[in-house]
């Protein structure tokens, strides 16, 4: 009999599933130092198809897998951006790799989303609880060897004249052990039950945990149970445990909305659901990563200049390069394009402030409303004086990176009516210019203004989108957006052109 590692014996099936596998982890391989972290992790998880089992029915066990995933994600991104602001270079999957591990040994978990309104349970280290509390809280192997664990003392031993802390006396590893015993128990808020067991599968029996006879708690032994060999476990095939439940999403009350999320439903009701409430995993856009830099970049820019601070250009470029966020680039020429495209746009709109010399009042101002009983929050880019008139009179401004759009199209925008009304009711200004500045080309800014009955229309529009939203209206409606939908390719309604 002739041994042969599983690799090689993949290699050489004709099996068509194990002919898919090679190929997928081959291609892989080879991508594994070439692509960007983020890009590597979304074309691995889009080319499995992984989300599609999430989608086929609504139950909230799919629900928690795919935020959980989203969540995931979505530190797979954090990471990779901050890693190039603090090293100025592009991290790798071992990188990524490295870093899990880091958050793992640490208590942490990448990825533990939790499903509101409905009771679920809490796994994680005591580590990873502190400065949480919970109404019920378990604490299970309280036996010696498993709490207090055994003391396998420090890989590398560190002198006791490097350490500045005051080091405890006694035996430390135990000290420590107590210590987390303790934040364990006082994370409970009601209740708080301590189980044991005499036995975990070895030869010898295990004794209770000194812990437990420290804090002077009786030792309740529970009847034996006789298992029969027909039992599943808990979370096994044929446990009752792991019915799914249907749960069909109706009568839904977001927690919050945004003109995003209004824009993405009254696009397309089923895209607002599959973004905003299943939260499939989108990947990331280089059009957002590019639009979120120079948003960041002018912020910290007009930020320093409304203290008068003097600002050059060579370091409002430097404030360009070290908020420059690399996701969803197609490759790295583009990406090196797009981030010199940036400079030269940068270069125009320093030259006109310098011309104009705006009065800014509020720079990326958040506001807070509530439409329908429903919070509804945005931020405002800019808020500037209109010069001659009272203090709060003022010019909304809007930052746009895309292609600018026309007179008539601002006229209708439904964000500058949203921003106006928030201005208003939130801000206590009086917004008599809504302006959307398009930085791209020339650097065009586009005013228009809104009535007052213009604006209870808009909040009408808003109300009637919201009871939709509520009565669970999440009807499809194929167009040709479809062609750029991040979820069009598990839409079963998608446009086909």
């Amino acid at each position: 009999m002739q041994k042969i590692e599983h690799w090689e014996a993949a290699k050489k099936s004709t099996n068509e599933f194990v002919v898919n596998f090679v190929k997928l982890i081959t291609e892989a391989r080879q991508n594994i130092t070439k692509s960007a972290v983020v890009d590597f992790t979304y074309g691995l998880i889009k080319s499995v198809n992984y989300t599609d089992q999430f989608t086929e029915e609504e139950t909230i066990e799919n629900q928690l897998a795919t935020k959980n995933l989203d969540l995931f994600l979505n530190k797979v991104k954090t990471f990779e951006i901050d890693f190039h602001q603090e090293n100025r270079e592009f991290p790798t999957i071992i990188d990524l790799l490295d870093f899990i591990e880091l958050m793992l040994d640490a208590g942490d978990n990448p990825a533990q989303a939790e499903i509101e309104d409905i009771d679920t349970v809490n796994l994680m280290t005591v580590h990873a609880s502190k400065g949480m509390e919970y109404p019920v809280v378990f604490i299970v192997n309280a036996v010696s060897d498993r709490f207090p664990t055994r003391n396998k003392g420090d890989g590398i031993a560190i002198p006791d004249e490097l350490i500045k802390e005051t080091l405890p006396t006694g035996d430390e590893h135990t000290q420590e052990e107590r210590r987390l015993f303790y934040v364990a128990m006082t994370r409970a808020k009601k209740y708080l039950y301590m189980t044991l067991a005499k036995n975990y599968g070895g030869k010898r029996d295990k004794t209770p945990s000194g812990f437990l006879q420290e804090v002077g708690l009786k030792i309740e032994t529970v009847n034996e149970i006789i298992l029969k060999k027909t039992q599943d476990t808990l979370f096994g095939t044929t446990s009752g445990f792991r019915d799914p439940k249907s749960q069909k999403i109706k009568n839904f009350t977001p927690d919050f909305l945004s003109y995003s999320q209004i824009d993405t439903y009254m696009t397309c009701a089923l895209q607002y659901k599959y973004r905003y409430i299943l939260n499939i995993p989108s990947s990331p856009s280089h059009a957002l990563s590019f639009g979120t830099t120079i948003h960041d970049t002018l912020r910290d820019f007009h930020t320093r200049l409304k203290f008068d601070q003097k600002v050059t250009l060579d370091e409002l470029l430097q404030t360009y390069e070290k908020n420059w966020q690399p996701l969803g680039y197609k490759d790295p020429e583009h990406r090196q394009e797009r981030f010199e495209s940036g400079k030269k746009l940068l270069e125009k709109y320093y030259e006109k402030v310098r011309t104009e010399k705006p009065k800014y009042l509020d720079l990326e101002k958040s506001f807070n409303i509530k439409v329908d009983g429903i919070k509804f929050y945005g931020r405002i880019d800019r808020i500037d004086h209109v010069k001659g008139q009272p203090d709060n009179v003022v010019e909304i401004i809007d930052y746009k990176t895309g292609s600018p759009k026309s007179q008539k199209d601002v006229d209708k925008d439904m964000q500058v009516a949203i921003y106006a009304i928030a201005a208003k009711e939130a801000l206590g200004y009086e917004p008599t210019a809504l302006s959307l500045y398009f930085l791209e080309g020339d650097g065009k800014k586009i005013t228009t203004t809104r009535t007052p009955r213009e604006l209870e229309q808009t909040k009408e529009v808003l109300k009637e989108e919201i009871k939709k939203i509520k009565a669970g209206d999440f009807d499809a409606n194929p167009g040709m957006h479809c062609n750029w939908c991040d979820f069009k390719s598990i839409c079963p309604f998608a446009y086909k052109n």
